[in-house]
This record gives C-alpha cells, structure tokens and sequence, in this order.
C-alpha cells in the first residue's frame, strides 16, 4: 500500500486503488478474471470482463473552525469502470471492487458511493457497463 501524500495525492490514490483492485480481482467470483486498465482500452484488443480506473478527482476546501484555525479538507473522487458480456458478472465484479475500496485506503473516509448501468454497441457487440463513484474525504 503507498502512503498518501498532499503533494502527490493523486498519484498515490490511483496506486493504492490500482493495487487494492489487482491483488483482489481474482477472487472477485466472475465467469473469468477481469482484465484490469488504467484507461480505456481499444475494443479491438481488450479482453471482457474489465476494470477500468479512470483518473482521480481531488477538490480542496478550507474551513474555518474559529478565528485562531482552519481545517482543509480534500474530497477525492474514484470512478471505476466495469465492462462484461454477462450480466452475472457485472454485478459480481461490482460488489468485489466495492468491497476492495470501502475500507482499504488509509487516510480516506468513505463518503459516498453510487453507481449508474448502462450498454455500448462497439462494433456490433452488446457490452453491459457499470460505472461506480466512490467519493472520500481527507483531511
């Protein structure tokens, strides 16, 4: 696990949920191990099911306490990627990589998560899409 610093938080997330992801994917219980991407791969050449971990999101906010402190918080926002030709799979990639990232990362809270389904037609094949929102805070 890397140790997350403000200086380069964005890279040391995407490390950590890269990592986390990797070690675990295969216990995840799909048809077969999803192929895991640090960005989305050509149609043509990938492999189903996958993971992709699209780039990090970090907003930064002070607030003030009172007169004499300020606190800064950052929410730090993780969306994942899971396409499969099954729809079994889908839903059993989704609940590991949730499992994988609701606790694991020191030095972030989970907020939030959601999640929104969809379907691609990339040259004439039914893929079924999942794109999971995780939003942390750190302080």
């Amino acid at each position: 696990m890397v140790t997350i610093n403000d200086s380069s938080i964005r890279s040391n997330i995407y490390e950590s949920v890269y990592d986390l992801i990797n070690n675990d994917k295969s216990g995840y219980g799909s048809s077969s191990e999803p192929s895991l991407y640090g960005g989305h791969p050509d149609w043509d050449s990938c492999s189903f099911p996958n993971i992709i971990i699209n780039p990090i999101e970090v907003d930064e906010s002070d607030y003030t306490i009172d007169t004499n402190r300020s606190v800064s918080n950052k929410t730090v926002v993780v969306v994942i990627e899971i396409f499969t030709k099954k729809n079994k799979d889908l839903d059993i990639i989704a609940d590991g990589v949730g499992g994988s990232l609701k606790t694991n990362i020191p030095g972030l809270f989970i907020v939030n998560t959601s999640e929104d389904n969809g379907v691609v037609f990339p040259n004439e094949m039914k893929i079924k899409m999942k794109t999971m929102t995780f939003t942390f805070m750190r302080r």
